[in-house]
């Protein structure tokens, strides 16, 4: 029976997982860039399958945390034409490089800015990099004056502001998220230059779709409902069987 107190919060525990991957993603569904979280969890037959191949008691089964992990939908977001000088999308597999607090970071989010000091920014203030290092646009230049061709070179006039440092990775699953749409390359994503189309004016969207995530947070909740139900029950069959033994 206490096992069973165990199992009904394992599926209490997956369920708040869910739930919260789900809410995550609905939050960030106008983020230009964001990339859906997705929870992956061990399935039942799985465990099974785990504890015949192992001499492990089948006693234990669904009596510990569901083993769960959450990786990154790199699936490109739709494309939104802004007009707007610096709204840059990507076409491709690749990511804009920025330099954060602690190193590159590479995001999909092309919503760029120019800040107090000329320098081409994202919406966080963080430095735009290019080729040959950031990227500044020249003293008394207008934003709309800005051309971006396809395959990233900023020109201002006749003047040539440089080119966007655009990298695809080979393993793009080893890419640590560093926000809402920024990710960090711990050294395992291997990184290289990517053959891709810069479109200006446009801006990619999140890659969440709301229906879906609205449906997970019910089903999450109906379960977490469910789970809440089975402790209720259980609670009240071990205060029965307390009082037939006094």
């Amino acid at each position: 029976m206490i096992s069973g107190l165990y199992s009904a919060a394992t599926a209490l525990d997956a369920a708040e997982a869910r739930h919260r991957v789900a809410s995550e993603n609905l939050a960030h569904v106008h983020q230009p860039g964001h990339r859906r979280r997705i929870l992956e969890q061990t399935t039942f037959a799985e465990t099974l399958r785990r504890l015949n191949r192992t001499p492990e008691s089948s006693s234990t089964l669904g009596t510990r945390a569901a083993e769960s992990s959450t990786y990154v939908d790199f699936t490109s977001g739709i494309l939104e034409q802004s007009g707007r000088s610096l709204d840059l999308a990507i076409q491709g597999d690749g990511f804009f490089a920025v330099d954060g607090p602690e190193g590159p970071l590479y995001t999909r989010n092309g919503r760029f800015f120019v800040s107090s000091e000329g320098v081409l920014t994202t919406i966080d203030g963080l430095p735009v990099r290019g080729t040959g290092g950031p990227l500044t646009i020249p003293q008394g230049t207008t934003v709309s004056s800005i051309t971006v061709d396809r395959d990233g070179r900023l020109v201002a006039g006749e003047a040539e502001i440089g080119q966007l440092e655009l990298v695809r990775f080979e393993s793009p699953e080893n890419l640590q998220a560093a926000g809402a749409s920024l990710f960090s390359d711990p050294g395992t994503a291997t990184a290289q230059p990517a053959d891709v189309q810069v479109l200006q004016g446009f801006i990619e969207g999140s890659n969440v779709t709301p229906i879906n995530e609205l449906i997970s947070i019910m089903i999450s909740s109906r379960q977490y409902e469910a789970g809440t139900r089975v402790l209720k029950a259980i609670d009240r069959s071990i205060e029965q069987r307390i009082g037939l033994n006094r």
